[in-house]
């Protein structure tokens, strides 16, 4: 079985805000639990267009956290909301 690498620093928080601007662009609102599958699929394609967009264009998102501790802060609050990200979920 092939280990899978840790995300790059500062991923989870790109692609929260990510997930953010896409609910936010479709008019879905930003409850996670609260989205049906469809619109769920529909946030992840969005916010995977947006991640791809900004890659291809070698436009990193600026405002990604460098700070080790805001970031480890913020991954426990997603752990505990349930929001944590895993390959699969790209696909």
């Amino acid at each position: 079985m092939t280990d899978i690498p840790a995300p790059p620093p500062g991923w989870t928080e790109t692609a929260t805000r990510a997930a953010t601007r896409a609910a936010t662009e479709l008019g879905l609102g930003t409850n996670w639990s609260a989205l049906d599958a469809a619109d769920w699929a529909r946030v992840c394609r969005r916010a995977g267009a947006i991640l791809a967009l900004a890659r291809a264009l070698g436009r990193p998102d600026p405002a990604a956290a460098r700070d080790e501790l805001a970031r480890d802060a913020a991954n426990t609050v997603l752990a505990e909301k349930g929001e944590v990200f895993a390959p699969e979920d790209d696909a």
